[in-house]
């Protein structure tokens, strides 16, 4: 509570500080906001149909996640710098052509003109930049300014949007609120401004410039990736095309239509002729055994037959034939004259058979053999089985011929299917890679269609509106608040200090930093301090303190006198002043007082002084009631224990004005450990002090005036204490105050 107290009194003593920092402070702001206007707002309505809209790509349920992101991106290329950028240039290129100096033109009034012209023309580069300025052309003044704009402090179009300029900076631009109104598919823009037309203009151009931008980010992204696979498809394509007729010339070489099927039916016929080999030869040797057998029963008569020049030139007629009627039958044939030959060899084997018997018949005169056997039927039997033979035989070659030839297209097939296998994995994997690449660009071309569709549904439906008359100023507001911000920074500042501070300045301090109590406190003695009242003032406190004093002087001490000492932890504490001031008023109350001082009275350097169980060891009483005594500082000298237990109260004299330090506190501590546990007091008496911390001891000090008494109430916080001022008590006040004197 104390603490609480010292605090409020420690404000109540910086009011004036307090009152007028605040109104130093204040009367700044309203200095600076005398010029302030009122702002003109410009709202716009802008419909995205992002959330209702019709989209090729989204299926009927609505994804809000989806939503929110493509609201949240549309907010951030309104708001994006390279936007705002194109938004300074375009404003700063209208203005420039459409502005007037004497009258307002196309939204934009004389004043923004006049100072966007001058601002430009003072410029260091000004006349080569109004060379930029097409009056016929927005769009052309636009596209020179940006590509005059570098990235350079001294380049003033750079500048112009990088800088702190009032309409075309970028920390002015991005003041533009941009919403999204509930969960719909409504963007709100505002903007507030100084000026009607620069808010109307920036908020218009804007509108314009957002559409274009998400034109721009939309379709330059997709129209990248559509130009992307338009030439992958050439590539994939002509790629395609080359390994297809690679193929193909492949396949007319080798002469494979179908390799698959070829190699089906080439496996079957080898299997075919493999039955038909196993055939012909079992036929082959089975003709082979019985020509042999029928040979054994061939008389000499009918082995004659057989050696007949004309019998073997027929038979070797009748096995050619046979041979070639056994090829062609063996072969597949597909015309009709190949079926009319092969009847003709038939027909004429038929006759050479026929011949055969014939002149057998002729040339063999028995018809039986000595065993009783026909001969005719063992000729017939024998020709009948060469003719078989002879087929036979004509069959095998035949048909080992045809499974030789399959062996030479089994060598063949084997790598070519290898190669052609390589080929078409190869025309497979680059087809597969064409259509995928073709599905791609057919989502990206339909993905563009869908961003047409969207970015048609961007419509302005509230256009921004010229505005006519301004807000009002929020400039008492600001005044308001400039003045209870400075308030409060200035009593947080002297809170702080007050905290912090470690001048001892009043009692409740000196207390709180020393730990010591504090016996009174004698004002700063110098006239131009308080004026003509500085003498009262030292007058009252120095009565408050020698009463106190008087109060310890109980019991004389061994000398037989009552012994007051005053020392410092400093020099120039005033303990002299302070022990002359207090001898002279105990001397006005009719007491044998003395003061005496080290240096004057007695050396401190002595032995005797140094040593000293009693004063009366380097100072000669003269009868005195009341021994002042005033000794050395103590960081210079030591003061005997005896002395300070031989006295009735030990003052350490402290100006108020003054801070207390560590060698302060040490010296003190050192002190107490001397007094020990004695029940000499020990106090603090400051001097050099103020007025307010005067009055703690004395109570109030004139002037007893109205404003004096409350003030000092509300210091004390006497708040409820009732005031009492006439003209009566005021004088008997001024006669005892002439009293004292």
């Amino acid at each position: 509570m104390n603490y609480i107290i010292s605090i409020i009194r420690a404000l109540f003593r910086h009011r004036w500080l307090i009152l007028l920092g605040t109104t130093f402070f204040t009367l700044l702001v309203i200095y600076y906001t005398r010029h302030m206007q009122g702002g003109y707002d410009v709202k716009a309505t802008l419909y995205t149909g992002v959330a209702s809209g019709y989209n090729l790509e989204s299926d009927k349920r609505t994804d809000w996640a989806t939503v929110q992101n493509s609201m949240d991106n549309l907010i951030s290329i309104m708001q994006a710098e390279s936007t705002l950028k194109r938004v300074c240039l375009r404003l700063f290129a209208r203005i420039l052509i459409q502005g007037n100096p004497d009258k307002e033109n196309n939204g934009i009034t004389a004043s923004s003109y006049n100072y966007t012209y001058n601002h430009l023309k003072n410029s260091p580069n000004g006349a080569e930049i109004l060379k930029l300025i097409d009056k016929s052309s927005e769009d052309k003044t636009v596209a020179n300014l940006e590509k005059y704009m570098r990235p350079h402090r001294d380049n003033y179009i750079y500048g112009l949007f990088y800088y702190n300029h009032p309409f075309y900076s970028y920390n002015a631009l991005k003041n533009i609120k941009v919403q999204r109104r509930l969960t719909s598919d409504l963007l709100d823009i505002s903007y507030s401004s100084g000026d009607p037309g620069i808010v109307y203009n920036t908020v218009s151009i804007l509108m314009d410039e957002f559409v274009e931008e998400c034109r721009r980010i939309r379709y330059g992204e997709t129209d990248k990736v559509i130009k992307y696979f338009e030439e992958e498809l050439k590539r994939i394509g002509k790629k395609l095309n080359l390994e297809e007729e690679d193929l193909t010339k492949y396949n007319v070489e080798k002469r494979i239509i179908n390799y698959i099927d070829e190699t089906k039916e080439i496996a079957a016929i080898s299997k075919e002729y493999e039955l038909r080999e196993q055939d012909a030869l079992f036929a082959f040797n089975s003709s082979k055994s019985m020509l042999e057998e029928l040979e054994k029963h061939m008389d000499s008569n009918a082995k004659q037959v057989l050696k007949n020049m004309e019998f073997v030139d027929k038979l070797r007629e009748a096995s050619s034939i046979t041979g070639r009627i056994s090829e062609a039958e063996a072969m597949t044939v597909s015309s009709k004259t190949d079926d009319q030959t092969l009847i003709n060899e038939k027909k004429r084997l038929s006759e050479i058979k026929q011949e055969l018997n014939d002149l057998t018949s002729s040339y063999i005169g028995h018809k039986y053999t000595k065993e009783g056997a026909s001969r005719t039927n063992i000729i017939d039997q024998w020709l009948e089985q060469t003719l078989l033979y002879e087929k036979a035989k004509a069959e095998l070659q035949i048909v080992q011929n045809a499974r030789s030839e399959l062996n030479d297209r089994y060598v063949f097939f084997a790598p070519a299917g290898t190669t052609i296998k390589q080929k078409e994995r190869m025309i497979n994997f680059t087809e597969r890679n064409y259509l995928t690449v073709l599905q791609s660009y057919n989502e990206a071309l339909l993905r563009k269609k869908n961003l047409e569709m969207t970015s048609a549904t961007l419509k302005v439906l509230n256009e921004p509106t010229y505005p006519i008359s301004s807000n009002s100023t929020n400039r008492k507001q600001i005044v308001i608040a400039a003045c209870a911000v400075s308030f409060l920074i200035i009593v947080a500042l002297l809170l702080l200090v007050e905290m912090l501070d470690r001048t001892l300045r009043d009692a409740s301090r000196t207390r709180r930093v020393t730990g010591f109590k504090v016996i009174g406190a004698i004002p700063n003695t110098s006239p131009s301090r308080y004026g003509g009242l500085t003498k009262t003032y030292v007058q009252l406190s120095v009565k408050e303190l020698s009463n106190s004093l008087l109060r310890f002087l109980t019991k004389r001490k061994s000398p037989g006198v009552f012994i007051i000492n005053l020392f410092s932890t400093s020099d120039n504490s005033g303990e002299e002043e302070l022990g002359n001031l207090i001898c002279g008023y105990m001397q006005s109350r009719m007491l044998n007082a003395r003061f005496i001082t080290y240096g004057v009275d007695f050396n401190t350097d002595s032995t005797q002084f140094l040593l000293a169980k009693s004063i009366t060891d380097f100072y000669t009483l003269q009868g005195e009631d009341v021994l002042i005594v005033a000794y050395p500082p103590l960081s210079t000298s030591n003061i005997p224990s005896a002395l300070l237990h031989d006295a009735n109260a030990n003052i350490l004299v402290a100006s108020a004005d003054r801070g207390w330090k560590t060698i302060d506190k040490q010296l003190c501590e050192q002190l107490t450990q001397q007094l020990g546990k004695t029940d000499v007091p020990f106090r603090i008496c400051l001097t050099n002090a103020n007025r307010d911390a005067v009055e703690d001891f004395t109570g109030q000090l004139p002037p007893h005036t109205l404003l004096r008494r409350i003030g000092y109430r509300l210091s004390q916080l006497s708040l409820t204490e009732k005031i009492i001022f006439n003209l009566r008590r005021k004088a008997k006040e001024a006669a005892d105050e002439d009293d004292d004197e």
